[in-house]
């Protein structure tokens, strides 16, 4: 058994009419375990509130050092599928009781755009970070950022956990190959100077929320979104 579990809880995604279940971001994370190597993988899925805490409380009974959590799923402004983003972070933050959770990434639309949430529900727990998006992301752009946060933030040490600039860089070395003003989403319900809403595409820089609280005394959750493409000193 290895030192880091990535725990996976995917709704179906249901992107072809009539056809459900036709994709899913387990086989790219099957893909990353094999080249990665340092951490063991188990995924699930969920439909509402009690398959989300029966997966997650299944996925979680081993004893591992560090745990990474990722929901993959649609997302609906503070609705993660069928179930309110407070009860599933609420959730996570009872399990992080009694597991060393240290990392948080929620691939869906919009939810990132809940900085507050990300922020009062780290502070009133151990886990250091939480990763989300607050433009509607397109599927495979967003599965592939995910793929890269997890790659350099599961090789974390013991350190990196103690200060926030350590992991902002191993965020900015996942992000780094991305041109910041490109997109991979767009801002849903903007209004243009004709009065019609539209949805424009949304800067990569602008689209990301990033909440990093580091372990130890004195420490509080803080927004960090807007660093991520700082370059370093």
């Amino acid at each position: 058994m290895k030192k880091n579990a990535l725990i996976i809880l995917e709704a179906p995604w249901d992107l072809r009419k009539n056809d459900q279940n036709v994709v899913s971001v387990l086989p790219f994370f099957q893909g990353l375990e094999r080249l990665n190597g340092n951490f063991d993988l188990y995924h699930s899925q969920f439909y509402e509130t009690n398959s989300f805490e029966m997966a997650l409380d299944q996925l979680t009974k081993l004893d591992y050092k560090r745990y990474y959590i990722y929901i993959a799923s649609h997302g609906y402004g503070n609705r993660l599928q069928n179930i309110k983003l407070e009860t599933v972070l609420g959730k996570i933050n009872n399990k992080a009781q009694h597991k060393n959770i240290v990392g948080v990434v929620i691939g869906a639309c919009l939810v990132g755009r809940n900085t507050s949430y990300f922020g009062a529900y780290t502070e009133s727990s151990n886990i250091v970070w939480k990763f989300g998006y607050k433009c509607a992301v397109n599927w495979l752009d967003g599965t592939l950022l995910d793929l890269k946060i997890f790659d350099s933030l599961l090789n974390s040490k013991n350190n990196d956990f103690l200060e926030a600039n350590k992991l902002i860089r191993r965020f900015r070395g996942a992000v780094s190959l991305y041109d910041p003003t490109e997109s991979i989403g767009t801002d849903i319900s903007k209004i243009d100077e004709n009065g019609k809403e539209h949805e424009p595409d949304m800067a990569i820089k602008d689209s990301l929320t990033l909440v990093i609280q580091p372990k130890g005394q004195g420490h509080k959750a803080k927004d960090y979104s807007s660093e991520l493409f700082d370059i370093d000193d």
